[in-house]
């Protein structure tokens, strides 16, 4: 076909080239982005599918918001934990704590700690006679070497059932509990389970308390370990009721006048009864 031939029909060459083109077009442009929107399409279908199904079985969509809120939690539970620690830190600084010299000063000494340990034990005697109380044959438990030195190794944990003793024996003097008689304070866990569950986080220290209370007094004194400066945590409680039993102080040079002043507060108390409490010091590994 010639030039001419081509003029003469150019509008049909025009018609057949623009069906070419159409046809070009829609192959190369109109049916890849049709397929592309179809697998887009499904693409969006199943991740949807999916979505609902987590959605059904419970799972959280982890989307940006949702990032962030447990960013959140995450910092609130770092807070919550750093002040747990300084809680718990403060009170085992209780436990930790060496004797002090006249100074002020941390004894470092060995003997000079177990004369300190000696003159302790005593004043937590006189603090109990004072008060009239009754006390057992070893009603203050008294770890005694005779020649031998004590060595730190043993020194630490009699110095930490040192401040246990400590603290019952000030809350067996408050006023308000009427304590009548203290058999003893027992670090020989009778009675006691020994289990601990959290030894990655403290340590136990198991004890025994022997008192006769006013039956009134009971919650008073549980209330009172409860809230101790050092972590106590009772196990078990035994009770019995023997009412207006009076036992002689077994105080060398306690005068005839102060046994009759104990006689008649005793006889004046309505119901008293034994007490024996099994319970745990937490030493915290903080």
């Amino acid at each position: 076909m010639d030039i001419s031939e081509i003029k003469k029909n150019k509008f049909w060459v025009s018609i057949g080239i623009g069906t070419i083109l159409v046809i070009v077009f829609h192959f190369c442009v109109v049916s890849p982005f049709r397929l592309r929107k179809t697998e887009k399409g499904e693409s969006l279908e199943r991740l949807l599918t999916r979505l609902e199904r987590n959605q059904r079985k419970g799972h959280k969509i982890r989307n940006e918001k949702w990032i962030k809120a447990e960013e959140a939690k995450q910092e609130d539970i770092k807070k919550a934990q750093h002040e747990y620690e300084l809680f718990y830190k403060e009170r085992d600084s209780y436990l930790e704590k060496i004797f002090s010299s006249v100074n002020e000063e941390e004894i470092k000494d060995e003997a000079l700690w177990e004369n300190r340990y000696i003159q302790g034990i005593n004043v937590l005697k006189e603090k109990i006679e004072e008060r009239e109380i009754s006390l057992g044959s070893n009603a203050i438990p008294f770890k005694q070497w005779e020649v031998e030195i004590p060595t730190w190794k043993v020194i630490i944990p009699e110095q930490k059932k040192f401040w246990i003793t400590e603290e019952l024996v000030n809350i067996i003097l408050k006023e308000e509990l009427k304590v009548d008689y203290l058999e003893g304070i027992n670090f020989e866990m009778k009675n006691a389970v020994s289990t601990n569950t959290y030894s990655e986080l403290y340590d136990i220290i198991p004890f025994t308390l022997e008192v006769s209370i006013e039956v009134e007094s009971l919650l008073f004194l549980i209330n009172e370990l409860s809230k101790s400066k050092l972590s106590f945590e009772i196990k078990t409680i035994s009770i019995c009721g023997e009412l207006n039993r009076f036992r002689v102080p077994e105080v060398a040079g306690k005068s005839r006048r102060a046994d009759q002043s104990v006689q008649k507060r005793r006889a004046q108390t309505s119901s008293i009864v034994d007490v024996v409490i099994n319970a745990f010091a937490l030493d915290f590994k903080i």
